[in-house]
């Protein structure tokens, strides 16, 4: 039995339904501390057509039935995280699935998830685990800039992400809402890397540039395959799906460098998926089943064989698969984990005042 959840926080008293036993079972299974094996409640934020498989495949394979839980476009993360905040004392879910790892590690700091090593990550390298245990990082995918060759010359582009402030670029941008998602992170890590006072620069010419706030990543690159933007920043697997449904869009891996030029990253920024067991699991033993299945090597290799295209984090895999990483950039994501709150004031006061 598979069931899905909507997709928005506004049907939360639905949900506490769904996720109870069904049909006046015990109540006192499937609560904190249960032995239940016959169910797991999953909180998702990666694209469902993505996630949907894979979580089917493992209810067909198990017999456990996946209550599952999917984020807006829009509120990518965020909404989720404030979900598991909400509810820290009587959680409600059992695994957290993330497109991203800088919130992840925002709720680990703050006692939401619980350590577990799955028996599956022996082979993931000690930069995509947590060193206590508390997540596990598969799947990246790239931070873009989307364009259109057709309409757009390479000599044109912007070769680093501060260049999207010059006003060459004025009312040819789109990008998300950089409080939510993989924008999150990204802003975030580049506050990390630039300072305060470089970040606030680069926001006022952003504004200046009248750049396009969208509903999401896959937005950004439909306003530029319709024409209304240039360029849209974005993550790889966007971009992916775009051409596979034969859309004229290419992508650039724009530098790191920060504005002055006195510190560079060559490179652009790589984002993992992760995974993690929720502190009082309900369904403590599904939910090790479940974590473990997702951080496996059989997931990675689907992850890339689907239109999303993730690049495993298994070295060995990405050599058997051909899997290059190009333009790889060397960040903390730690580093831009700890500023994410201030990442989203700067954005709140400076870039969208």
């Amino acid at each position: 039995m598979i069931v899905r959840m909507g997709k928005t926080g506004a049907i939360f008293s639905a949900m506490v339904l769904l996720i109870g036993p069904p049909g006046g079972c015990d109540r006192g299974k499937g609560q904190a501390g249960s032995t239940a094996t016959d169910r797991v409640v999953i909180y998702c934020s990666v694209d469902i057509a993505f996630a949907e498989p894979i979580l089917d495949a493992f209810a067909r394979q198990t017999g456990i039935k996946v209550y599952r839980q999917f984020d807006t476009e829009a509120g990518k993360t965020t909404g989720l995280m404030q979900k598991l905040l909400a509810e820290r004392g009587n959680p409600r879910a059992d695994v957290w699935w993330s497109g991203e790892i800088f919130g992840t590690m925002q709720l680990a700091r703050q006692g939401i998830l619980v350590s577990y090593r799955p028996t599956t990550a022996a082979d993931i390298p000690a930069q995509y685990r947590d060193p206590g245990g508390l997540w596990t990082a598969i799947g990246l995918r790239g931070r873009v800039l989307a364009y259109d060759p057709q309409r757009t010359k390479a000599e044109d582009l912007p070769r680093r992400w501060c260049d999207l402030a010059d006003p060459r670029y004025k009312g040819r941008i789109a990008m998300a809402d950089p409080r939510f998602g993989t924008t999150r992170g990204h802003m975030a890590t580049l506050l990390s890397l630039w300072g305060e006072k470089a970040m606030t620069h680069f926001y006022e010419g952003l504004r200046s540039n009248g750049f396009r706030r969208s509903d999401g990543n896959s937005h950004s690159v439909l306003l530029l395959v319709r024409g209304v933007v240039d360029l849209a920043a974005t993550d790889t697997d966007d971009v992916i799906v775009a051409q596979q449904r034969g859309d004229s869009v290419a992508m650039v891996y724009p530098d790191l460098d920060a504005p002055d030029g006195k510190r560079p990253v060559p490179g652009t920024l790589w984002i993992p998926c992760s995974v993690a067991l929720v502190k009082g699991a309900p369904h403590g033993t599904a939910a090790r089943k479940l974590v473990d299945y997702l951080v496996s090597e059989q997931i990675e290799r689907r992850l890339y064989a689907s239109d999303s295209r993730n690049v495993p984090v298994r070295p060995a895999l990405r050599k058997k698969l051909g899997a290059s990483l190009p333009a790889e950039g060397r960040v903390d994501y730690a580093a831009a984990a700890a500023v994410l709150d201030r990442s989203d004031e700067l954005v709140t006061d400076v870039l969208l005042k």
